[in-house]
């Protein structure tokens, strides 16, 4: 078995969904603004929407599963890119087929198509711009942890969130991106919830670390997978650039709900584990968390707003990051919703 494919299995089953500590390994209490320094390294080793790149067309190939992991439907996603804030995507699938254009602060696709397959658009993202953005490391506390995969060790820094009275948050509750040891190659990373994704063959391209492999699970589950076929170096002309035919969208920023909306919307909720000191000491109280939750339903980000006790706060946020939700429709179409969700502690 290949070394990636190994890996990517051990990490999942250090990663189960109850784990917040994945597996054993060693702390460390690492200078934050060195951890920062690390990861802006990475976002500019990896990024392919740099303003020093050249344009250039990629293509990848694109299988996707179902819910019990059966291979379905495959498709291709075509990417031009001519400079920061102008690319164009061809997305070809059974189910879905469309030209996207962004240039000048603006969006436009092909009419009355919704939105592209959420996994299709994290592989593309995988590809172009794995890394965190500026603003989400420099905002974070940055942890680190060498977590040891049978013989291999990986490095891997979560991006916590202060949470009041909490010194040092458990591996793994906020995104976490692993690397190999003194590397800034991203191998390995995950978001709030039970999805991992692997990038398991790497490549250089105009002097950038590229994923040319990448597999995106559920849990243990497999949900999609990525391969690029085609990365060139070439001219975008404006005939390429062309939004003829096209609908202007818009960038969509997320649109606020309430939180009883939002609870009208939940699919899945598994309960928190009530942590021990706050039965020892009969306390109860509600967590308040400010979230952003994708069009497909999942957790992108989550905050503390308030909360009764740290050990309360932390267990709220290792239960919702698994929550899911039915898409919220705006006009007939998914969008990504700002919210607040309340989490209620009751002691028995």
């Amino acid at each position: 078995m290949k070394r990636a494919c190994w890996l990517h299995l051990l990490f999942l089953l250090c990663a189960l969904p109850s784990a917040v500590v994945m597996c054993t390994g060693t702390a460390y209490a690492d200078d934050a603004a060195a951890l920062k320094d690390r990861l802006h390294a990475a976002e500019q080793a990896s990024t392919l929407s740099g303003d020093t790149m050249l344009p250039y067309y990629l293509k990848m190939t694109v299988q996707l599963f179902d819910k019990k992991g059966a291979p379905g439907e495959q498709g291709t996603v075509e990417v031009y890119w001519a400079g920061v804030g102008r690319e164009k995507r061809v997305y070809a699938f059974p189910s879905y087929s469309a030209i996207e254009v962004r240039a000048n602060g603006k969006l436009f696709r092909t009419p009355d198509v919704g939105y592209p397959p959420a996994l299709a658009q994290l592989l593309v993202e995988q590809v172009l711009d794995p890394m965190p953005t500026t603003i989400e490391i420099d905002q974070s506390q940055p942890q680190i942890k060498t977590i040891k995969f049978g013989n291999v060790p990986l490095e891997c820094i979560m991006l916590a969130q202060p949470i009041q009275g909490i010194k040092t948050a458990p591996m793994g509750l906020f995104p976490t991106y692993c690397f190999d040891p003194g590397k800034d190659i991203l191998r390995v990373g995950f978001n709030y919830g039970t999805q991992f994704v692997t990038r398991n063959s790497m490549a250089t391209f105009q002097q950038r670390s590229m994923a040319e492999s990448i597999a995106v699970s559920e849990g243990t589950v497999p949900a999609a997978k990525g391969q690029v076929v085609t990365t060139r170096q070439r001219t975008i002309s404006d005939a390429d650039m062309a939004t003829d035919g096209l609908r202007e969208i818009g960038y969509d920023a997320p649109v606020k709900i309430s939180s009883g909306v939002t609870q009208g919307l939940a699919l899945s909720q598994p309960a928190p584990t009530y942590p021990e000191d706050a039965k020892e000491g009969h306390i109860q109280g509600v967590v308040v968390l400010h979230a952003i939750i994708g069009r497909d339903g999942h957790i992108l980000s989550l905050r503390v707003v308030s909360g009764a006790v740290p050990s309360l706060a932390v267990a709220a946020i290792a239960a919702v990051r698994q929550w899911n939700y039915r898409p919220y429709l705006l006009n007939g179409v998914p969008v990504e919703v700002e919210t607040t969700i309340n989490v209620n502690f009751t002691f028995n």
